[in-house]
């Protein structure tokens, strides 16, 4: 009886109780633009069947300072919580090169990018002066899929493992983020390659779209979603787990 009485005052104050999208979204600002900009998505097939699907975002100092503001607007923090944030952003990017990948692979025993035996092989491979250099990672570490990493991150979804990957820094005089490189993933059951080269800051026009789960899995739940660029000519809006509609320029 309560709570008939005050559906008609809720109403009226425009559901405000059960807005529960973020504001600013995800897909808008400077968080979006940088989280974009630095990320890259591949996949691999063999004839017609899913064998994986990558997509990574590269840590650069730009994505982390974006991240704790947004994470700082959505939480309400106090700047005292929001610089300390910051203060360890700063520290492990000083550290480290760091990817977030989210990996799918449709045999699901060989999603095991932290096993001492792997199916595969990651290597971080950059184009420095004195040409192509390799680095192995540091460490992988599986990082639990979360409502506000599925929120930051929207192609995140259950079919996807997702992964913190560590490389050690890189010492060259230019920062990584201004040079072309490649996330490499291979083994025998094929090779991914996420290339970045650099490219200039622009806004990304984004929107919802519906999207679909792998051959033969349950529909995914909808979402912002984002164009992809894998700098090879790829076009935006390319089949992955969750893949969205295109999306126009």
């Amino acid at each position: 009886m309560k709570w008939t009485l005050l559906l008609p005052l809720v109403l009226a104050t425009g559901c405000s109780w059960f807005a529960m999208s973020p504001q600013p979204s995800a897909s808008e600002g400077v968080w979006a633009a940088e989280r974009d900009r630095f990320t890259r998505e591949e996949k691999v097939y063999n004839v017609l069947s899913d064998v994986a699907f990558a997509t990574a975002t590269y840590q650069a100092p730009s994505v982390r300072l974006a991240r704790v503001n947004r994470l700082a607007e959505w939480k309400g923090m106090l700047p005292s919580e929001r610089d300390a944030l910051r203060s360890k952003e700063n520290a492990d990017g000083l550290a480290y090169e760091e990817f977030l990948l989210s990996f799918y692979t449709d045999n699901r025993a060989a999603n095991d990018l932290t096993a001492a035996q792997s199916t595969w092989r990651v290597v971080l491979v950059v184009d420095g002066k004195d040409g192509k250099e390799q680095a192995p990672p540091t460490k992988i570490d599986a990082v639990r899929i979360d409502p506000t990493m599925q929120t930051l991150y929207p192609w995140v979804s259950d079919f996807y493992r997702l992964y913190r990957v560590r490389f050690p820094r890189f010492p060259g005089d230019t920062p990584l983020a201004d040079l072309p490189f490649e996330l490499q993933i291979a083994g025998a059951l094929g090779k991914v390659d996420l290339v970045w080269k650099p490219k200039p800051r622009r806004a990304i026009r984004r929107r919802a779209g519906a999207r679909r789960a792998p051959r033969g899995g349950a529909p995914c739940r909808g979402g912002s979603v984002r164009p992809v660029s894998d700098d090879r000519g790829g076009s935006a809006g390319r089949a992955t787990p969750c893949a969205a509609a295109p999306i126009p320029r």
